[in-house]
């Protein structure tokens, strides 16, 4: 067989490196209050985003903290959570991410030591991720196929020669704890004897290091409390340790790195505290990404409060509709996504919890409000968005107050594209 086409990442994705546009923009927008700016627009505070990094310096030692920037995509935040955790680690969900980081200051000055790439890689992007590797302490990907450690063979060897030893990537084998998203379900009796080779196979690669195994509770979103989200937890760190001693066992393979984690289960081992510790018995490291913004969707866990949320989205009272008890706002499914949560609507008012984002289209946002909220043509008004990260997936540039007030220090440029 051949090797597969290669793909590269568009000069697009990486547009906030355009310094003087930046600028420009950053000079027209600090100083100005938000209800002087057009809306739909990304807000976030500062205060409360420094809060809610420092929660993860209180994972237990020896475990390692990986702290996730796909919430955010962006320089500024991300080395608010590196040195907040006191981590040189980070998992990234895009390529496009990964070039954003490499080219930045935090590799240069080894703030970023581990840069993992947080998707099953596929074979059209093996000559970008050599590239990468060439320019990081340690690059590590995601495999959870045989079939594509036989495509990274062929290519390997076609472009390298299959002698070569000096060009190598860090592999974590992707693992199903539950969440049936991504990675290989230990029970499966249909993908068993791969995932066994593809163990054994990467244990002896001259040019892929087998770094361990890593699991992603999404499915703890689901749960309710913090006990919920502790119950989570231990689900996790057992299925990490099951797959472990199964390599071993099945394949003679050591596994010697163990990276659990999900917002809500590592916001379990912090609300726990002391009984967290026997959990994470055999456990190398944590990694968690939206802990950073919070949203309506997390607070659900009842692992956080609406007043920890760092994210609003700014929009503009349009229309008043009392004989129907609702509200027209300038932000639709384009500002905010149509992710749902357990609270039901789209979002929420930030100065009045009981106010709901109730549904949205293209670029309409419907609030449910009697003539009684006391809401005004043109009025500025902040939603809480359900789910943080596609909500600021959304946005060009977010706007930075600090300390709940309403004028802006900053303006933050996230990476975009794949």
């Amino acid at each position: 067989m051949t090797t597969a086409p290669q793909t590269f990442s568009p000069l697009l994705s990486f547009w906030p490196t355009i310094e003087q546009e930046q600028k420009k923009l950053r000079d027209n927008l600090v100083g100005k209050r938000l209800n002087e700016l057009r809306t739909p627009a990304l807000v976030l505070d500062r205060s409360i985003l420094e809060r809610n990094c420092q929660r993860l310096a209180s994972v237990p030692s020896p475990v390692k903290v990986r702290v996730h920037v796909k919430s955010h995509k962006t320089l500024e935040l991300t080395e608010m959570q590196l040195a907040a955790a006191k981590t040189d680690a980070v998992v990234v969900s895009t390529l496009a991410e990964a070039h954003f980081l490499v080219s930045s200051h935090l590799v240069a000055q080894n703030k970023i030591k581990q840069l993992l790439l947080g998707f099953p890689i596929s074979p059209d992007k093996f000559a970008q991720v050599f590239q990468l590797a060439e320019k990081v302490e340690r690059f590590q990907v995601f495999i959870d196929q045989l079939g594509t450690l036989d495509a990274l063979d062929r290519y390997h060897a076609a472009t390298y020669g299959p002698q070569d030893t000096s060009h190598k990537i860090d592999v974590f084998i992707k693992v199903d704890c539950g969440y049936g998203r991504a990675g290989v379900p230990l029970k499966s009796s249909l993908v068993k004897d791969d995932v066994l080779e593809l163990a054994k196979r990467l244990s002896t690669s001259p040019y892929a290091t087998l770094f361990g195994l890593y699991t992603h509770a999404g499915h703890s979103y689901n749960a309710r409390s913090p006990e919920e989200a502790f119950e989570y937890l231990e689900k996790e760190c057992e299925s990490a340790r099951k797959f472990r001693d199964y390599f071993n066992k099945e394949a003679g393979v050591d596994i010697p790195y163990l990276s659990i984690g999900a917002t809500p289960t590592v916001g379990a081992v912090i609300h726990h505290g002391e009984r967290a510790k026997k959990v994470l018995e055999g456990i190398s490291e944590v990694h968690a990404g939206a802990y950073t913004l919070f949203d309506r969707q997390q607070a659900a866990t009842g692992l956080c409060t609406l007043e920890d949320v760092a994210i609003s989205v700014l929009a503009r009272v349009t229309s008043l509709y009392p004989d129907r008890g609702t509200v027209l706002i300038d932000g639709g499914a384009l500002a905010f996504s149509k992710d749902t949560c357990p609270q039901g609507g789209f979002g929420v008012l930030q100065s009045n919890h009981d106010i709901v984002l109730r549904s949205v289209s293209q670029e309409h946002g419907i609030l449910q409000a009697d003539s009684k909220s006391g809401l005004e043509l043109a009025q500025v008004v902040r939603v809480i968005p359900n789910h943080c990260c596609l909500t600021s997936a959304c946005h060009m540039y977010y706007l930075i107050i600090e300390g709940g007030g309403d004028t802006v220090v900053d303006v933050w440029f996230p990476v975009r594209g794949w």
